[in-house]
């Protein structure tokens, strides 16, 4: 067994934690830019821990740090992101001894996380639920077929459809979304803190600023994120001020194929998914940990309050 050290990334080489994070996460501008704005450097001192062996790092844990108000009193948490060990040294406990030494950094932890990293955090006492959906929504269905994929080459000059209106990714927008998201939001017993700095971190700052879309329908506010990946041109909904209805789903499918959009895709509390299983939609696994019982109660009964916004879901 080898030398082994957790370190904070700032107690790591730059060049070594650029190359690390070159190979390992698939980032959309400069590895500088993209992971001191994921990771929400600026906000207070809580920052990502490396696993370090015989001076290699060979582990990574993510976070974001955010604000929850739990019946009006605001509390600091962090999304667990990024978890990630070395394929030659999984097994070995190291996720576990990772994970231990990140959960010091704050008492309130969340994250969404796949079946493997949830074996972990169930080792750790986290409890999770399954309440969450990721919904996709084809609308090429042709691209489903490799060989389709070749066409179709990206565009972004969208082209809009009516009552659903595309308005700038700017200040005057922002405050009308951040006002509206305050009204609707001041009686939820638990609630992500959306405030200006928030907002502005995830949009204004967001090094795939270009790649935003805001929308406007019936006096709601849809933020979307197009991106393209393996070959899919996708219209991600990061964040919608209301419930994704059929209506809203159908004129989102209408603007994606005008677009040549191949398939939309948003989050949903939805019980009744009756009318949409298909493979591509799953259950998402909501993991949560708080040394306070009743915050840890909270978070399993109501925190809803959830979008691709919040998470690493949107850019992994």
């Amino acid at each position: 067994m080898g030398k082994i050290h957790i370190k904070k990334i700032s107690e790591i080489d730059l060049k070594k934690l650029i190359r690390f994070y070159q190979k390992t996460f698939k980032y959309e501008k400069s590895v500088v830019d993209d992971y001191k704005w994921r990771y929400r450097s600026n906000f207070n001192e809580y920052e990502p821990l490396v696993l370090m062996i015989n001076d290699q790092i060979c582990g990574h844990a993510g976070l974001i740090p955010i604000k929850i108000k739990i019946n009006h009193k605001q509390e600091n948490a962090i999304w667990f992101t990024d978890f990630y060990i070395n394929p030659e040294h999984r097994h070995k406990g190291y996720g576990k001894l990772l994970t231990e030494e990140w959960m010091k950094i704050c008492p309130i932890q969340i994250t969404f996380c796949n079946d493997q990293s949830l074996k972990i955090f169930k080792k750790m006492n986290w409890s999770f639920n399954n309440k969450i959906t990721k919904k996709i929504k084809f609308n090429n269905y042709l691209k489903l077929i490799p060989i389709f994929r070749k066409f179709n080459l990206p565009d972004f000059n969208l082209t809009e459809i009516n009552n659903l209106q595309h308005i700038e990714l700017n200040n005057t927008n922002l405050d009308k979304i951040i006002n509206l998201y305050n009204r609707q939001s001041s009686s939820k017993s638990l609630r992500i803190l959306r405030d200006e700095s928030w907002f502005r971190w995830r949009l204004i700052d967001c090094p795939y600023r270009n790649k935003i879309h805001i929308f406007q329908f019936k006096g709601f506010f849809f933020i979307t994120h197009i991106k393209f990946k393996n070959n899919f041109k996708i219209l991600n909904i990061i964040y919608s001020s209301t419930l994704i209805t059929s209506e809203i789903k159908n004129i989102f499918s209408e603007f994606s194929k005008k677009n040549s959009i191949d398939y939309i895709s948003y989050l949903t509390i939805e019980k009744n998914l009756s009318n949409d299983i298909l493979p591509w939609n799953r259950k998402i696994n909501f993991a949560y940990y708080a040394k306070d019982d009743a915050i840890s109660n909270a978070l399993g009964e109501h925190f809803y309050d959830v979008h691709l916004i919040d998470s690493d879901v949107d850019y992994l």
